[in-house]
């Protein structure tokens, strides 16, 4: 009797020690994921970390892709699948991109390392440092944090 009680304490002691490091365990992290949702009364691409919603980019301007015919849910939902397909490539620093559209506009893309092709996320707005937005939105996808706000695109 005192031996099966000296094991069941054992056994307890092992378990409460071994808890905290297992549910640290970077094997065990969940991945975030991405998706289209709303934040307030505009569609936001949506980090999802360890089971809390965090927007990421806020689509204000509904016109804002009228030239390509896109509407901001539109974009906000291709956004968000291109975060998703993006992440598990590997280094956020490497698929997050600034460069330029034909015409000229500064972008903010996702690198394909299959093809080297860039997949628009976004335009910068004029005037506006490529290298900081491009920083504003790593600070966001790498750590999705509630207390940072969400990048707005008007």
């Amino acid at each position: 009797m005192k031996s099966r009680l000296l094991k069941s304490v054992f056994s307890a002691s092992i378990i409460a020690l071994a808890a905290p490091i297992l549910a640290n365990s970077p094997a065990l992290a969940q991945a975030t994921s991405f998706f289209c949702g709303a934040h307030g009364s505009h569609p936001a691409t949506i980090a999802v970390q360890q089971g809390k919603n965090i927007p990421v980019i806020l689509w204000v301007a509904d016109n804002y892709f009228n030239e390509s015919g896109e509407d901001a849910i539109t974009r906000c939902t291709r956004v968000s699948g291109i975060l998703n397909n993006s992440q598990s490539q590997g280094n956020w620093d490497k698929i997050v991109t600034a460069g330029a559209s034909p015409t000229g506009q500064v972008i903010i893309c996702a690198a394909n390392p299959q093809d080297g092709s860039c997949r628009l996320l976004y335009q910068i707005p004029r005037g506006q440092n490529p290298e900081q937005a491009r920083q504003e939105l790593l600070k966001r996808v790498k750590t999705p944090n509630v207390s940072v706000s969400p990048v707005k695109i008007n």
